[in-house]
């Protein structure tokens, strides 16, 4: 196995490809009790087509729910057996299968790999999941925070895959048949889109070679390229107002990215720094807006990129609504100007961020949902580090320039169905 250490931080990380394409990182922790693993496939709800077959909204999930669910048995029964927990998730780009042990780790590994590499699909279970998905979608419908969130994205990108929650809707997830799955499957859980993750306290020479006897076993199709997915898009909704059951209004404002920067670490790591310079509780322009009743505790920012796109969401429950969007509107076009004398509080930012860094590396967790895949060269938390140190705040200056666009906002509104 590959091996680059990071001497600073007394760590390892091993990575390694299978000969059918798994690639593997493993990162050991000798001091902890646990081990966390995941199994991934970059496979997400943006990911509809199939050579020139569109395939329903929401399969990608649908996907993750039915995979534990076997013809004699349930996974996460197997791993409870081994007295591990397991779950799940799907995002707009990856769908990710996970366990959490103290003991038993090749059990729980080959459990992993063996029900992810074993598809089974019954047309019955599949129309009855149908229904606990659509509650599910239902939910969310009916949460103003995850209506908020999603249609704000849904602004910035109305032209691409991304208009649709991550779930669905009602109506495409009942389209999607026993077929559907079968077909998704194959194309896009091939071992060479997948990558193997495992942090605790492990010998990688030991996770390399158990994984490496499980795969040895099985029987896989050829390789079949799958595309990596491009987001164009040029088209926004510019502004949104929808009505629910709220006592206060909700504002969120999106910022769009550019592409040329999708995937970019240096530049994530950059804009991050700068929202948190604008907008983080104690920058003065917080403290500004909180002294003038426009924001309260519960005004926040987040910050997306990935691959295929990149984005930021500026939100908060506010009784000024206007008066929210017009302030955040015009500091995003004077950012150079507010960021321009603040040196002293970018470096403190700087060894803030640092420190959070630090702490994420107790949590095992963490470091292995961290960890890029191997087109990124494994890129990881301490690699983060080493990039947060090297930035200034004239990078992040000149990296604002290219992603903040006034005229790349979108404003969505949540009001009071009486407003």
């Amino acid at each position: 196995m590959k091996v680059t250490k990071y001497e600073k931080f007394n760590e390892c990380i091993y990575t390694d490809e299978l000969d059918n394409g798994l690639s593997i990182a493993v990162i050991p922790k000798k001091d902890f009790h646990k081990t966390f693993a995941t199994l991934s496939t970059k496979y997400g709800s943006i990911n509809r087509n199939i050579g020139d077959k569109t395939y329903p909204a929401g399969i990608a999930h649908f996907l993750e729910h039915k995979m534990f669910d076997k013809k004699d048995y349930d996974a996460m029964d197997l791993f409870s057996e081994y007295g591990a927990s397991s779950n799940a998730f799907t995002s707009f780009n990856k769908t990710s299968y996970l366990f959490s042990t103290t003991d038993k780790v090749k059990e729980n590994l080959n459990v992993l790999l063996d029900f992810v590499q074993d598809p089974y699909f019954d047309a019955k279970k599949v129309e009855k999941e149908k229904g606990i998905i659509g509650q599910e979608i239902s939910m969310y419908d009916d949460d103003p925070g995850a209506v908020l969130y999603f249609k704000t994205i849904q602004n910035m990108f109305p032209d691409t895959p991304l208009n649709v929650d991550i779930a669905g809707t009602a109506d495409s997830i009942d389209k999607i048949t026993v077929q559907d799955l079968y077909d998704s499957y194959n194309h896009f859980y091939q071992p060479s889109n997948m990558q193997l993750t495992v942090v605790g306290n492990v010998k990688p020479e030991e996770i390399y070679q158990w994984t490496k006897d499980n795969q040895d076993k099985k029987t896989f199709e050829d390789r079949k390229p799958v595309e990596p997915y491009t987001i164009s898009s040029n088209q926004i909704n510019p502004s949104v107002i929808n009505h629910m059951d709220v006592i206060r209004p909700k504002v969120a404002i999106g910022i769009k990215g550019g592409s040329k920067y999708n995937g970019n670490l240096r530049y994530e790591l950059a804009i991050s720094l700068l929202l948190e310079l604008l907008f983080t509780e104690g920058s003065p322009i917080y403290e500004k807006l909180y002294d003038q009743g426009i924001i309260d505790d519960s005004f926040g920012f987040d910050f997306d990129c990935e691959d295929q796109f990149n984005f930021a969401i500026i939100a908060g429950e506010t009784d000024k609504a206007d008066l929210l969007v017009k302030n955040i509107k015009n500091i995003l076009s004077d950012f150079e100007e507010l960021l321009s004398h603040s040196q002293k509080e970018f470096e403190l930012m700087q060894k803030e961020e640092i420190g959070q860094h630090i702490s994420m590396m107790n949590s095992i967790e963490t470091i292995a949902n961290n960890i890029g895949s191997s087109d990124h060269n494994y890129a990881n938390l301490y690699d983060e580090i080493e990039i947060i140190q090297s930035l200034t705040l004239n990078d992040l200056i000149d990296f604002g320039k290219k992603f903040i666009n006034v005229d790349n906002t979108v404003v969505n509104m949540i009001l009071p169905k009486n407003n």
